[in-house]
């Protein structure tokens, strides 16, 4: 394992890169942060969504380093600073295998925090995915743009032919993503997205659209499995998902724990949104009555 210790990038906190293997070779990537001073009161794996990285998420660290909380954010294979074919996973059990192999490495060097997971879009998936491999490992779940109602954004004749599709050209780029005003309403954070060279900017790989409408309907399949405390955050007028996937989560998991919070006029980065900093202490809050 690789490690480089860098300047804290906010007052209070100190990142650390560091980088293992996964079970096929793959170099897989991961930033820890942590309060620079203080009890550590909790672990958040925090997991992005697709064709962005763990990068993106340091503001979000920051506020919750700031309440005792440490926080580990990992940039899936093909994204980010990762490695393999960019933007592409062909299955999100892979990218599960990779989160539950960094989970191991994280709980080794700090056993007595309790866990939780922040996962956002294609990383709700993979979150929800862990969740129910392990359902006894974590804390709560929070998860923001939840994915699980994707392929309602569609007609059913194209998710049918996305899925015929993939399996002959499952590299091909022939998924649009759509313009980037749809994450954000902040000009600055769209400008930052633009200037981002980490950031895959170009259409969907068709495999990874696939495997995230199969993870989707494997996990809605199993949703009365999910018994640990969840949180839904979505935005109303997100494009990409629907927020109907927040709410079949709150109506069916078999959790009696479960909140949504839907933000009417937000899109679906909702940390990223101007709104941004309620949203973190909304969530900061929540995962340190579960911590």
């Amino acid at each position: 394992m690789k490690e480089c210790l860098r300047a804290p990038r906010a007052a209070g906190m100190i990142e650390r890169e560091k980088r293992f293997r996964n079970a096929e070779g793959l170099a897989i990537f991961y930033r820890e942060w942590l309060p620079e001073a203080g009890e550590i009161r909790g672990l958040v794996f925090i997991l992005h969504g697709i064709n962005e990285h763990s990068g993106r998420y340091r503001h979000v660290a920051a506020a919750l380093t700031q309440a005792g909380l440490a926080c580990y954010g990992i940039d899936h294979r093909g994204h980010g600073l990762s490695g393999g074919l960019r933007g592409y996973i062909p299955d999100l059990q892979l990218a599960v295998d990779d989160v539950e192999q960094w989970y191991r490495l994280v709980r080794a060097e700090r056993p007595q925090q309790p866990p939780l997971i922040f996962a956002h879009s294609m990383g709700s998936l993979i979150g929800l995915g862990f969740v129910l491999r392990h359902p006894a490992e974590l804390r709560g779940i929070a998860l923001s743009g939840v994915a699980i109602h994707g392929e309602r954004m569609a007609p059913a004749w194209l998710v049918a032919l996305l899925l015929m599709v993939a399996k002959i050209l499952p590299k091909c780029r022939l998924s649009p993503r759509g313009p980037a005003d749809v994450l954000t309403r902040d000009e600055g954070k769209l400008r930052e997205w633009r200037d981002d060279p980490l950031l895959e900017k170009r259409m969907w790989r068709i495999g990874t659209s696939a495997a995230m409408l199969r993870m989707a309907r494997a996990i809605c399949a199993s949703v009365q499995a999910i018994r640990l405390p969840l949180l839904a955050l979505h935005g109303g007028a997100d494009q990409l998902t629907p927020a109907s996937g927040a709410h079949f989560l709150a109506e069916n998991a078999g959790a009696s724990d479960v909140s949504v919070k839907i933000y009417p006029g937000l899109r679906h980065e909702l940390v990223n949104e101007v709104e941004r900093d309620e949203i973190i202490r909304f969530l900061r809050d929540w995962l340190l009555e579960r911590a």
